[in-house]
């Protein structure tokens, strides 16, 4: 978390969590560090677990219930499980859903279901403080011809307008959209082709008269481009008055995946040394802490220094990091 203030980050995005765990460490620590946290609920309710709302035809809401309101009483919420932690800015329902749920029309009864159990849960524990912004983060496929990431936000927000065709609701889902919802995707584009097939088209749908939805892009990094030109042009783009609704991306990502392999291994911005700092235990599983080192593009630029730049940081972040190797 230092290394990405350092860089010049607001906000950490994070993937599915453990509800059985507390996040409440996390979360103070990412306020006292000023960073904003977005949430990602896991997998394990939807398609992961033994009694998955994959395998009830995707009705995923007493599934998400139950994990969300355990997520809810452990960490996300203080003032006696009134108020949301102020360093919670966001929840992203699921990520992808279009590449999971299967058939694909019924990517609108899971979606539904799950933000109408996220709502409930709210409801019944009493949450009235700091309300958090509301995501599913969608893939940038392209789906029946329409624009990538647009034509699936398009078909959910039909979705909640005429939600009674696919599932029955308890609680006023269209209300909850137009007040809490925002528009996420992800994406390995670059700057030049996302403007053209994405944020030019955004604002005709979802900035209008009608209705108001920001949008954010949840993961970020074309690895076919030189990083530093393509990542200062997308941070412009969201402070220019073009697109009013733009509130930021998420670079695609801190560390390398060593796990999944293949070209998962091509984003992140830090790899692992041969050093050894410690132990950690994460859910009794043990596992070795190591240092980072430095990855680059294509143009042989790192990407941390690259970002850093981009974001207005200090410079090599790695270089200040608050710990040191020990013995190496």
């Amino acid at each position: 978390l230092a290394i990405m203030k350092e860089m010049g980050a607001n906000t950490v995005r994070l993937y599915g969590n453990n509800p059985n765990e507390s996040h409440r460490m996390f979360l103070d620590e990412a306020m006292e560090k000023g960073l904003d946290v977005v949430v990602g609920q896991s997998d394990w309710p939807f398609i992961q677990a033994p009694d998955s709302c994959m395998r009830s035809n995707w009705h995923c809401y007493n599934q998400v219930y139950e994990s969300y309101k355990m997520n809810l009483a452990r960490g996300f919420l203080i003032d006696g499980n009134r108020s949301y932690h102020p360093a919670l800015k966001a929840v992203i329902l699921l990520n992808e859903p279009d590449l999971k749920v299967h058939p694909r029309q019924l990517t609108c009864k899971a979606l539904a279901s799950a933000f109408d159990a996220v709502l409930q849960a709210e409801k019944d524990l009493g949450v009235t403080g700091n309300p958090v912004a509301l995501t599913a983060t969608f893939s940038f496929g392209v789906f029946d011809g329409k624009a990538p990431g647009i034509g699936q936000m398009v078909e959910f927000y039909e979705c909640i307008k005429n939600v009674h065709t696919a599932y029955a609701p308890r609680n006023d889902l269209l209300k909850a959209y137009r007040e809490r919802w925002v528009n996420s995707f992800n994406t390995a584009n670059d700057v030049t082709s996302l403007k053209s097939m994405a944020l030019d088209k955004y604002g005709e749908h979802f900035w209008t008269s009608e209705v108001k939805i920001p949008l954010f892009i949840g993961e970020y990094h074309s690895v076919y481009v030189d990083n530093r030109p393509d990542l200062k042009e997308i941070v412009a783009s969201i402070h220019s008055e073009t697109y009013p609704f733009f509130m930021g991306m998420n670079f695609f990502e801190f560390s390398v995946r060593y796990d999944k392999g293949g070209t998962e291994e091509a984003f992140g911005m830090f790899g692992y040394g041969n050093c050894n700092l410690g132990q950690m235990n994460y859910s009794g599983q043990v596992t070795s802490v190591w240092d980072l080192k430095k990855v680059k593009d294509r143009a042989g630029d790192a990407l941390s220094d690259a970002l850093s730049a981009a974001y207005g940081g200090g410079g090599d972040a790695l270089a200040k990091a608050p710990f040191r190797s020990h013995g190496c």
